[in-house]
């Protein structure tokens, strides 16, 4: 099979976040499985124009995304004058590339989140307004495309935009194995670990707050809290803490590379995971891995990816700081409890790889050529 993937950015991109990073995963896996990929993506300064990446054939084409966009239509159709295309994959993100109306190819969408209106609690911004009206807009602009969801919760959301059921396939998200080196479970330390890699930041407002609460109920526990991960506003995020009184209390790590963030999900308590709206919880299969379990609202693909009181804690999202708090002190009250969660969330999260993600979406490319 010959795929084309579309994609703003690829790995080497100097903005690349983790979702370019598990997408480049899966299409890597599909090219290590003989299959011709090749991704067309924007340029950026001292990038070459082609470069072959794991297997998959980068070209790169238009600084910034005005560009990119404006020659798409004219970039695929050369690029299927040289390979032949047999499918076209979008990963759709907040600004559609609308590849349906691009090609006349047998066409994909990979989808891994939805805002709709929990956009508005990120920002109230022209941009959110944006990013709510075009995801309205999906099923007019891809009439012809199959897709594919990451997550239930997911696929719910692509539902309630009516678009048939016919046409969206669950797949859900791969993961990376942990590294050898770490493959051997230390002694948990005092510490609760809070993550983010999309630019999230409501939701360290809220670990902050649940933090503060907790220390001051239970201060003769010394439990401590580390941030790791990029965060948007990250110059107020030093006001923020001093002005809880938790300036002793609170470590960062701001763009940590992947081996401490490992080792730190390895050795935490465990995992708060507090941002309001996630299409597939990748941090706490990451921590499940890790042998840690996660505390997370009941809401969007938490709920997908955490089996309450089995692999983790889910708290109601109507509760917000206090019921986050609740679960904090159920967790550390209970030792017996914990270590449960801690065995089922390995075990869970084990069952997650990038093959049989690749796998199941080949199949679905499959079917989007043979129902063109």
């Amino acid at each position: 099979m010959k795929i084309l993937l579309l994609h703003r950015k690829d790995p080497h991109h100097p903005d690349a976040a983790e979702s370019e990073f598990h997408l480049f995963r899966i299409f890597a896996k599909i090219a290590s499985f003989g299959h011709e990929v090749v991704m067309l993506s924007s340029s950026f300064r001292g990038a070459d124009p082609r470069e072959n990446i794991d297997g998959v054939q980068v070209v790169r084409r238009g600084k910034g995304l005005f560009l990119y966009r404006l020659g798409l239509k004219k970039q695929i159709r050369q690029l299927n004058k040289e390979f032949h295309f047999d499918v076209v994959v979008e990963n759709l993100d907040a600004r559609p590339l609308l590849v349906s109306k691009k090609t006349d190819l047998p066409t994909a969408v990979l989808v891994r989140q939805l805002w709709k209106t929990a956009i508005f609690r990120e920002s109230l911004s022209l941009k959110a307004l944006y990013i709510w009206f075009w995801e309205l807009c999906i099923p007019s602009y891809y009439t012809r495309s199959e897709f594919i969801a990451i997550s239930p919760s997911v696929m719910r959301g692509l539902l309630s935009l009516g678009i048939s059921r016919k046409k969206v396939s669950l797949v859900y998200c791969g993961a990376d194995p942990i590294p050898e080196a770490f493959t051997e479970m230390p002694k948990k330390e005092r510490f609760f670990l809070w993550r983010s890699s999309e630019n999230h930041s409501a939701g360290l407002i809220t670990a902050l707050d649940a933090f503060e609460t907790f220390s001051r109920r239970h201060p003769e526990m010394n439990f401590l809290l580390r941030i790791v991960g990029n965060i948007r506003k990250e110059n107020r995020l030093p006001h923020e803490i001093r002005r809880r009184g938790l300036g002793d209390r609170v470590l960062v790590e701001l763009n940590s590379s992947y081996e401490r963030r490992i080792d730190l999900m390895r050795r935490a308590y465990c995992l708060l995971q507090t941002d309001r709206q996630e299409g597939w919880c990748y941090s706490a299969i990451e921590a499940g891995k890790c042998g840690t379990t996660t505390i997370a609202p009941d809401d969007s693909g938490y709920k997908d990816c955490i089996r309450d009181g089995v692999t983790g804690l889910l708290y109601p999202i109507g509760k917000g700081v206090e019921g986050c708090v609740k679960q904090m002190e159920h967790l550390i009250e209970d030792e017996k409890l914990r270590e449960k969660l801690q065995a089922n969330a390995k075990r869970y999260a084990d069952g997650f790889h990038w093959g049989r993600t690749a796998n199941e979406i080949l199949a679905v490319l499959q079917k989007t050529i043979e129902n063109r």
